[in-house]
């Protein structure tokens, strides 16, 4: 097999195709093919085992950081190698000369996907394995035997070992790492592995023991080898040298089980049973200096290169110069193509043409309004109104008379750049000229092919592709075949993509009639194989009851079938089909790839007119956009929550607040990591502490504490970190104890003490942004490349302000935590109604005014007794008049609003959530509703600390009774400091969010887009490859994933999940909470009846009333908007810091949390009560 590459990150071949999504980190595995059905053998003979069509396409994602040999080896595995050998300078400069010549890097994994296997169900595979990449020159006729190890254990813990002779070298050396479930890398330094006794004798045993050290931890492996499917491999050209593979279980300490692999490899002076075949190499575009012709024949190399010819084009200069290495076994009808440099040429030549272009595209992008349709018949029509300049037209008829083409009848084509390639197939949206015949039809059908370019439907299609609209276009001037007939060939399956498969679709006549829809042409479908060959299986006779053909006098003509009788019959003979079929296969292996193959007969001569890509079935599935940026889980063994960072990304999240806010995250949580004694590299390729499922984020419990403090989440179940979700876990066990990897050293614990004297600190970080958020601002550059470097410059800063808003969150909880213990008693329970009465009426935070804030503007607007008319308006009037001095009061009161809370948004990590400063009429409809509602205004109740002291009833003596006060204070202290932190990250986040927003308004003016919200479908890589190269396939991605969130959307997750999370199922939750009154936490006391409003977003918060009790699964930043309507707020999770919460009780707000299946209990419009002292929700009888 030759694997090929098919561009600088994708490799393919034997129907494979490798492809890098994103360096170190995500891998495309896909494969469409024929495989052989029954146990592995290394010989089969083309009579046995049957032949199955497989297809399969995986996403690898990392979990692991890169291990490289090179630089990340122990040091004492090669001085105890090195030691063994007899020093030479000829030794040394031979391990110079290999590390100098080849390096290897591994990485590990998990694949998710879908496989289909023929008369099988489709399945979803989730793998875990390794990623090996092996470069630069490597001589195996050096090697003399090794055995290598790979396992995986379930708890997260990776390993590789291997044990080599290389006698130029290095005798016996045995190398490897561990990879540890934290993140932590180490290369093994001491093995009692010997060469001798496990593969001297050339007998692969079905088990072997050995043991190894790395940082300072001893492991003891057994290894059980499944010998019956044993691959066996020769390497090189020669096979001098022989692979075994064979899977194992592993068992580490005798407690781990594991899985993985062990590989053998020996001289083999033998050599490879099985010939080689020398496989010839694909067809591939030649690289030539750009031409200085207005025309290239087909048989010139030129017209092979479709940035000369266009795509089209070169597809036939491509297929001419098959015919000529297959020895004329089809003909491709002369012909020769226009250059896309006279198109250039021609629109130089007319000015008028030049200034329709550039206006069609300005309307296009949006730059100036106008008719685009109109634009473009008007631009359509002034191309059909010029001429060919003397230079294109004596090029042209010089051509045609070079080739003898004067007086036959021709097909003039449009050929796009780009069009007709792997990437982008033609869209039938161009106009072709068929039965073209003389000088002047000839010079007529160019203008009206070059006349399409600028049609409605070709300009919109460019345009919402992000394709330029001032586009490039070769013309094909090809002879036509007066066909006997002719048709369509497809060389796999355009369904299934079988490779076994060729349909063929024909009529009489010439082609045409094959893709006219009504006229039914004959369909036959043949298999081939290698036992078989090529065999006709079925034949679905068409009507046939019209069909094309040339006219004497030049154009198409269509008939009536004058013989009824040939309509029952095939129209062509079973000769023909398998001739052509033979012929289709050739050129398929000479593309390398599935074509779609226009095809003619005349007089028993085959002629293939075009052979296109067929791309169809390449498609990503829906699967795989649901999954496409899934982070890999090292262990089925991890607990993952939705608690917290549901709260700033509540539902599914975009492709670009991924890249940007995930990667933030990620930074920020190594970061504090590092700082409590965890490991001291950020780690640049794995995510820790962050996952994402099908576009959801959960934060993995343990991959964090382990690399923190294990100590207190082993021991204590009200460790900050845990207490948003202690109901729900389980006492950890030993599966999660071993999940670790850690000890708690002395160094540990004086880490654990360094950092809380770093969190108390976290005030003089606050004092920076404070500082610098007076001129902090994001460069707007002059296009959009140049915004996108500023942007990619600034991203650091949101990483800081971010960890300074967490800093102060660490804060804020380790003073809650204190005041927990204190209120437990050492009990080790948590007291959440009373932690909500002691942290009521905390210090003025910004956050905190935001509902009284909404009730100023409310009741000025009423004072101005305007309440009827403003609450007819629509939205972006209602905007105008507040924002107009008519206005007076409520105007001032709405405009300080935006001032002072302005850079809030409904999504607070969603980039794609405008700030409400950037579009205020997100604002109105609340207002409008309450103002035409008879709502009242909250007062705020003010509670001292020795009043709620006194309100909670829990007995507190002793020294605890003296601390209390202070303890209450300082807690009350750091949610506010938490709340002001977390203003001010907003103030940072806001800003971000109108520079990318100004970024997709810039890249719509410059037709990289088609409209701005196609840009949080990208990732911020994805973006910059956009403004470099303009790749057609990302933007077709990012419309289809702005589809597919609405499905992923709709998705919800249990709030604690062990390993994989799985999507919650109604029934499911409904079960769950079959009860006639449901219960959570006490957040904010007070009672409420109303009609319940059950919401999934805050997008659907339209639909809000005045009192209503609002039900959703996240207390999402959104919803604190919408206090000032609301009678109470009931969440399915969240917990007594969560900002909602906070507000809920500065505002008054009855509140309670963590109340599991709430939004499917209730639906909206049910009467029911919300108790904020018993800490229920209840349906009322009607």
């Amino acid at each position: 097999m030759i694997v090929a590459d098919e561009s600088e990150k994708c490799w393919s071949g034997g129907g494979l195709t490798i492809e890098c999504l994103e360096p170190h980190r995500r891998w495309k595995i896909a494969f469409q093919g024929l495989l052989r059905k029954g146990p592995y053998r290394q010989q089969w003979s083309d009579e046995e085992g049957e032949l199955v069509h497989v297809k399969f396409s995986l996403c690898w994602t990392t979990f692991t950081d890169v291990f490289d040999f090179k630089f990340d080896s122990h040091p004492d595995s090669f001085a105890r190698a090195l030691a063994l050998e007899k020093w030479s300078r000829e030794l040394f400069q031979r391990i110079k000369r290999d590390g100098e010549q080849h390096s290897r890097y591994e990485q590990w994994g998990q694949q998710i996907g879908e496989i289909e296997i023929e008369n099988h169900q489709k399945r979803e595979l989730f793998l875990r394995g390794i990623r090996t990449h092996s470069y630069g020159i490597r001589n195996w006729e050096e090697f003399y035997r090794y055995v290598m190890l790979l396992m995986h254990f379930e708890d997260g813990t990776s390993a590789h070992l291997t044990v080599l002779c290389k006698p130029a070298t290095t005798t016996h050396l045995a190398v490897g790492y561990v990879l540890f479930p934290n993140g932590k890398k180490a290369g093994i330094d001491w093995t009692d592995a010997s060469l001798a006794e496990m593969a001297d004798d050339g007998i692969i045993k079905d088990t072997y023991r050995v043991s190894f050290t790395a940082d300072g931890k001893s492991f003891s492996v057994c290894a059980t080898l499944d010998k019956e499917a044993r691959p066996m491999v020769y390497n090189g050209l020669i096979g001098k040298g022989v692979f075994h593979e064979c899977i194992a279980d592993f068992q580490l300490n005798s407690s781990l089980r594991g899985w993985g692999l062990v590989e053998c490899y020996y001289r083999d002076e033998v050599g490879d049973l099985v010939p080689y075949v020398n496989s010839p190499l694909k067809l591939k575009e030649p690289s030539l200096p750009a031409s200085s012709k207005f025309v290239v024949s087909f048989t010139e190399e030129h017209s092979q290169c479709t940035k000369e010819v266009g795509g089209k084009g070169a597809q036939i200069g491509q297929l001419t110069r098959l015919q000529g290495q297959l020895e004329n076994q089809f003909i491709v009808p002369p012909g020769f193509c226009v250059t896309v440099l006279a198109l250039e040429h021609h629109i130089k030549q007319n000015q008028a043409l030049q200034e329709a272009v550039k206006e069609l595209t300005q309307v296009a992008c949006k730059i100036k309004p106008g008719n685009l349709q109109e634009l473009c018949k008007r631009c359509s029509e002034m191309f059909n109104a010029t001429r060919l300049s003397r230079e294109i037209e004596d090029a042209v008829l010089q051509r045609l008379e070079e080739l003898g083409l004067q007086q036959e009848l021709l097909a003039v084509r449009p050929s796009p750049v780009g069009e007709d390639t792997t990437d982008k197939a033609a869209a039938g949206h161009l106009q072709s000229e068929l039965g073209i015949k003389g000088r002047q039809q000839v010079c007529g059908a160019i203008l009206a092919c070059w006349a399409s370019l600028y049609s409605f439907p070709a300009v919109r299609y460019r345009h919402q592709r992000g394709q330029l609209i001032p586009s490039l276009m070769g013309v094909v001037i090809q002879q036509m075949v007066p066909a006997e007939a002719a048709g369509t060939l497809f060389t796999c399956d355009p369904l299934t993509g079988h490779p076994g498969k060729i349909i063929i679709k024909g009529n009489y006549g010439i082609g045409e009639s094959t893709v006219t829809s009504n006229m039914e042409p004959d369909t036959i479908t043949l298999l081939h194989s290698p036992k078989s060959g090529l065999q006709v299986t079925s034949k679905k006779i068409g009507s046939k009851k019209q069909y094309v053909h040339l006219s004497v006098g030049g154009g198409t003509m269509m008939l009536e079938d004058s013989h009824p009788t040939e309509t029952s019959q095939c129209c062509i003979s079973d000769d023909i089909i398998l001739k052509v079929a033979g012929l289709a296969l050739w050129v398929r292996k000479a593309y390398g790839s599935a074509r779609d193959i226009e095809w003619a007969v005349k007089e028993n001569l085959i002629y293939f007119l075009q052979a296109r890509p067929m791309t169809s079935f390449n498609m990503e599935s829906d699967f795989e956009l649901m999954h496409e940026f899934d982070t890999g889980l090292p262990s089925d063994l991890q607990w993952l929550t939705t608690a917290t960072i549901s709260e700033a990304a509540p539902g599914a999240i975009t492709p670009l607040t991924w890249s940007v806010f995930g990667t933030a995250t990620q930074y920020v949580i190594q970061q504090l990591g590092a700082l409590n004694g965890g490991l001291s590299q950020l780690k640049l390729h794995s995510l820790r502490g962050l996952d994402m499922y099908c576009g959801h984020l959960f934060l993995s419990i343990l991959s964090y504490a382990a690399s923190c403090e294990p100590s207190n989440v082993l021991n204590q179940k009200n460790n900050p970190f845990c207490s948003p979700v202690e109901k729900e876990l389980n006492e950890l066990g030993f599966h999660d104890i071993i999940l670790q990897g850690f000890y708690l050293s002395p160094w540990r614990k004086i880490f654990s003490f360094k950092f809380m004297k770093f969190l108390l600190n976290s005030s003089s970080k606050q004092r920076y942004w404070e500082e610098q958020l007076q001129n902090f601002s994001i460069p707007s550059g002059s296009d959009a490349a140049e915004a996108y470097l500023h942007l990619t410059k600034m991203l650091p800063e949101y990483f800081n302000a971010y960890l300074t808003s967490v800093m102060n969150f660490s804060a804020s909880i380790m003073w809650t935590s204190y005041l927990i213990d204190t209120l437990s008693q050492g009990e080790n329970k948590l007291t959440a109604e009373a932690i909500a009465v002691l942290c009521k009426n905390c210090p003025d935070a910004l956050s905190t005014e935001l509902p009284h804030s909404v009730e100023v503007i409310i009741q000025a607007v009423r004072d101005q007794g305007n309440s009827a008319e403003f609450a007819k308006m629509d939205s972006q009037m209602a905007v105008s008049w507040l924002l107009s001095a008519d206005s007076r009061e409520a105007g001032k009161a709405f405009q300080s609003f935006l001032k002072r809370h302005g850079f809030f948004s409904f999504g607070e990590a969603e980039l794609r959530s405008k700030p409400w400063a950037d579009d205020p009429t997100q604002l109105i409809p609340l207002i409008q509703r309450a103002v035409a509602s008879n709502h009242i205004s909250k007062k705020k109740t003010q509670t001292s600390v020795e009043e709620a002291i006194a309100a909670v009833n829990i007995p507190i003596t002793g020294l605890r009774k003296v601390i209390l006060p202070l303890l209450v204070r300082k807690a009350r202290d750091g949610i506010s400091k938490r709340e002001y932190s977390k203003t001010l990250a907003r103030k940072v986040y806001a800003l971000f969010k109108t520079a990318y927003w100004d970024l997709a308004r810039q890249m719509v003016k410059e037709g990289f887009l088609p409209d701005e919200d196609l840009l949080f479908f990208l990732t911020h890589s994805e973006v910059g490859e956009i403004l470099q190269h303009r790749p057609l396939d990302i933007i077709l991605r990012a419309n289809r994933r702005k589809r597919i969130l609405d499905q992923q959307n709709l998705l919800q997750f249990p709030e604690v999940a062990m390993g994989r999370p799985v999507p919650l199922h109604f029934k499911e939750v409904a079960d769950l909470t079959a009860e006639a009154v449901l219960s959570g936490i006490i957040i904010s006391q007070g009672v409420a009846k109303g009609t319940a409003r059950v919401l999934k977003s805050v997008a659907e918060a339209s639909s809000i009333q005045q009192g209503d009790i609002l039900i959703v699964a996240i207390p999402e930043v959104g919803w604190t908007y919408y206090f000032p309507l609301l009678g109470g707020l009931v969440t399915e999770i969240g917990g007594i810091l969560s900002h909602g919460g906070i507000i809920a009780r500065e505002y008054g707000l009855p509140c309670i949390m963590k109340c599991k299946g709430a939004t499917i209990c209730f639906k909206s419009g049910d009467k029911v009560i919300l108790d904020g002292f018993k800490g229920t929700v209840q349906k009322l009888e009607e």
